[in-house]
């Protein structure tokens, strides 16, 4: 066998490899740690262009994926919803000071200094 023929034929080794970055990503992504989770594909994506998968393999890896796509959902959901309530905790503060402001003006409100 040539070294060239070598050099693109299937490791198993890489597919062993797929796996474990793979699980990494999704113990990363239950951990909420999206760089981890991000540097994990972006080393799956370089073992991919070398390794040959089997259909099982695949669908392992599809499975996984899908379960960290839903990790995924689940932080982008609290995101939002921390924002919304973040926006709503600006507006009721600024209609608080804009409220202090109208009655200071009017001499309702004496702050002694």
């Amino acid at each position: 066998m040539l070294a060239a023929e070598r050099e693109f034929m299937p490791r198993q080794d890489g597919t062993h490899h797929l796996e474990l970055l793979t699980q990494q990503a999704l113990e990363a992504s239950r951990a909420g740690d999206w760089d981890r989770v991000a540097a994990c594909y972006a080393s799956r994506g370089m073992s991919l262009q070398t390794t040959v998968l089997d259909r099982a393999l695949a669908q392992r890896l599809m499975s996984i994926d899908g379960q960290i796509r839903s990790a995924a959902l689940v932080a982008q959901a609290a995101v939002s919803s921390l924002l919304a309530d973040n926006a709503q905790v600006k507006l009721h503060l600024r209609r608080l000071r804009e409220s202090a402001g109208n009655l200071s003006a009017i001499g309702a409100i004496h702050r002694e200094v």
